[in-house]
């Protein structure tokens, strides 16, 4: 049996895509406004990708603040 990659759904890879494009962390508002995807949708992306470590995150107050790890 061969195991498969999941695969990313549009929505996913365009958050990606968007953290990768700027050097900057991005509010999640910010991400749903560039993506064109839901607050709800993007933070709940936002917040996957964060626990497998494909992403960094800071807190700041009550935002979260996110950018593609940087080597």
């Amino acid at each position: 049996m061969s195991k498969t990659k999941p695969q990313l759904k549009p929505q996913e890879i365009r958050i990606l895509k968007t953290l990768l494009e700027h050097n900057y962390y991005l509010s999640t508002t910010q991400v749903a406004e560039i993506t064109g995807i839901s607050w709800n949708t993007a933070d709940k992306y936002l917040e996957q990708f964060w626990k497998c470590c494909w992403i960094e995150k800071v807190k700041r107050g009550n935002r979260n603040y996110w950018r593609a790890h940087r080597k």
